[in-house]
């Protein structure tokens, strides 16, 4: 009886993978939706539609595009399925005119369908464009249309579904405000943070239950996360795996050691240190190419993992393959940092620390000296206190590093905690990385750093200053033919008023430059007076902890 159970399986198997087949070989797409026109970068989509349902509908068919600028270039896109029964192509045309476009979806090895269309762009920026690095100073960024940026970032931990965020907390028990997500990322952007960092499996949720299985309902919520920032002036670094197989949503201390003896015990679930595992290699990389097609349309800076080490060679392959297949070519970065491999475009460490606030300027240097030694960008994917998210030298200390940072060609990514200033380990201290409070204090700190980079121009390079009579201030300067920017600080003490002290540095090449004395900390001009073309020696206004400069 039971070999005969057996026998009638094995024949009714093929029977049914058989019958699987022919459906995905007959199945047909058609086009639901397309629009017409687009203003230049705006987001371009069509939406496709299969006759017959497909088993695993992430994996099982595969999209691509492919656009023709008005100029002939040619831009491969792929697409991916949006949830629902419906797939998708997303794309930012980046020039006027009319694009020509063909799409072809394949279900099965023999089978396709396609077509085509195209899409009239319209001549007015909608924005500043996609982020690129500075061509005439790898250190720094500008957008498309050639304005500057300056990033100065935020990240948070979100939960899936989220609709609220807490945030001004004075204690664990509240007082606080619950916000909006809309709400939340206006109020920071209204502050001058211009840059959100999405890290999955990162105290946020994950985007996959494994690599065959993508999480539908989460990836929609995080199309509507990312346009909301967008929405909101704020630029995306898009980070596709975080902790990967180390983290599960939920999961303990304890839970993901017991992951990692697992792994050393019965193997990886992932590739990154298994170079020869090619079949996990291959799913990685089409979760990657997932990832591009839905979200590139937000991303300006892609991350490959967070605060995980990985083989050289996998880092390599998997950034190599995020190049070929990201239609925008934008920078790639991970974490822990390679700054050493080609393939790697962003320097992205992690700095958690709560030095004193009269050396918070020096560890920035400090910092810098030795993350700038690749001559890549850099940007700091995570800032934030150790001990506790807030302490009372919390806001200055973030007000000092943010502006000396400016000076020091760096970006901060905050790690911001401000659903109360004991939100970290149960509110008691605790040695370790506690992430930031960035309450209305702090955030009245980044808005004055903000309308300060608002008026400095792409050009802008470090340049020599000295200062005398100040022996305990420090000084930072830029430069281009158009302005002249500087930062002091007295980083001797706080409290008392420091007089007398002269700066030397180099005016911009215009006629008739304006200086401009500035407070950091509300960004109100406290002295303006003209300045001598050449090499200038100006008496700086008595100032308590640091002082701001702009001439031009």
């Amino acid at each position: 009886m039971l070999r005969r159970r057996a026998v009638k399986a094995s024949i009714a198997l093929p029977i049914l993978l058989t019958s699987c087949r022919r459906k995905l070989a007959e199945n047909s797409f058609v086009v639901e939706s397309a629009r017409d026109s687009v203003s230049r970068f705006g987001i371009f989509e069509i939406a496709l539609r299969a006759e017959h349902p497909v088993e695993n509908p992430f994996i099982d068919v595969a999209v691509d595009a492919e656009f023709t600028a008005p100029d002939g270039a040619r831009i491969a896109v792929p697409g991916f399925y949006y949830g629902g029964g419906r797939w998708m192509i997303r794309y930012r045309p980046y020039a006027p005119g009319r694009w020509e476009y063909s799409w072809k979806v394949r279900a099965d090895p023999g089978s396709a369908s396609q077509g085509g269309g195209h899409v009239n762009c319209a001549g007015g920026d909608d924005a500043k464009g996609r982020v690129r690095q500075n061509p005439s100073n790898p250190m720094r960024w500008v957008f498309e249309n050639g304005d500057p940026y300056f990033p100065i970032g935020i990240q948070e931990g979100v939960a899936a579904g989220t609709r609220s965020l807490a945030i001004d907390g004075e204690g664990p028990e509240g007082p606080r405000r619950d916000v909006s997500i809309e709400e939340y990322f206006k109020i920071y952007s209204d502050a001058g943070f211009n840059l959100f960092r999405f890290s999955q499996r990162n105290s946020s949720y994950a985007l996959f239950d494994d690599l065959d299985h993508y999480d539908e309902a989460a990836s929609i919520f995080t199309d509507g996360l990312l346009e909301v920032v967008r929405r909101n002036r704020m630029r995306v670094i898009f980070g596709f795996f975080g902790y990967y197989d180390e983290w599960a949503a939920g999961s303990t201390r304890w839970a993901r050691e017991a992951r990692r003896i697992g792994r050393t015990l019965w193997g990886d679930h992932e590739a990154i240190n298994q170079p020869n595992d090619l079949a996990t290699f291959e799913k990685e990389k089409r979760f990657v190419r997932y990832s591009i097609a839905r979200w590139g349309v937000y991303a300006d800076f892609w991350e490959l993992l967070n605060e995980r080490s990985a083989s050289d060679q996998w880092t390599s392959a998997m950034a190599a393959y995020v190049h070929s297949t990201d239609p925008d070519k934008k920078p790639v970065s991970t974490s822990w940092e390679k700054p050493g491999l080609p393939e790697i475009d962003i320097v992205a460490p992690h700095w958690y620390e709560s030095e004193g606030e009269f050396d918070s300027d020096l560890r920035v240097r400090q910092v810098a000296g030795k993350w700038k030694r690749a001559r890549k960008p850099v940007i700091v994917g995570e800032q934030g206190n150790s001990g506790m998210n807030w302490d009372p030298g919390s806001a200055l200390r973030m007000r000092i590093r943010a502006w000396t940072a400016l000076f020091e060609e760096l970006a901060l990514v905050f790690w911001n905690t401000s659903w109360s200033k004991a939100g970290m380990n149960g509110g008691r201290w605790e040695p370790g990385s506690s992430n930031i409070y960035l309450g209305p204090e702090e955030r009245g700190f980044i808005r004055a750093l903000s309308d300060f980079t608002g008026r400095l121009d792409r050009d802008v390079r470090i340049a020599k200053i000295s200062v005398e009579g100040g022996s305990a201030a420090r000084a930072y300067a830029l430069k281009s033919a158009r302005l002249t920017a500087a930062y002091l600080h007295h980083y001797g003490d706080h409290h008392t008023l420091l007089e007398g002290a002269k700066v030397i540095l180099a005016s911009p090449e215009i006629p008739g430059a304006v200086a401009e004395w500035i407070d950091p900390a509300t960004g109100v001009v406290i002295g303006r007076h003209p300045m001598p073309q050449g090499t200038a020696t100006l008496d700086v206004p008595g100032f308590k902890v640091d002082i701001a400069l702009l001439i031009m």
